[in-house]
């Protein structure tokens, strides 16, 4: 007798958190953000952090997740196309980095981050 495969649905949440505070820490921790007037970035870094999530980890389409999300596929394009390498090069100096992105970090900015955040965790599991 043929058993049929049940179908777990697994959030993604855990990782995305993962890689969402690892973002937070790449980028000077939650006080850096503050003294900088920077929680604002917040919100592009939970959208970047899903989206690379969704298109790793589940093998998402970028309609998918802009439907899934609420975003543009434009803006999950640009999260998704991101360097991970300008974010390196813009983290080593943070305080320039912080004063010349400002209050709204752009969605490729985001994904850079996301993206550094994650291969960081990856490397480390």
């Amino acid at each position: 007798m043929v058993k049929e495969e049940e179908i777990i649905n697994i959030s993604p949440e855990e990782k995305v958190q993962k890689v969402f505070l690892k973002a937070i820490e790449l980028v000077g921790g939650l006080k850096q953000l503050c003294e900088y007037r920077s929680l604002t970035w917040l919100p592009a870094l939970a959208r970047a952090a899903f989206a690379v999530v969704l298109k790793e980890e589940y093998h998402k389409t970028d309609e998918e997740i802009a439907k899934e999300l609420g975003i543009t596929k434009q803006t999950v394009r640009n999260i998704l196309q991101a360097d991970p390498e300008y974010a390196k090069e813009r983290i080593s100096k943070l305080k320039d980095f912080m004063e010349e992105e400002g209050k709204n970090l752009k969605g490729h900015t985001a994904g850079s981050i996301i993206k550094l955040a994650y291969s960081m965790l990856e490397k480390n599991e």
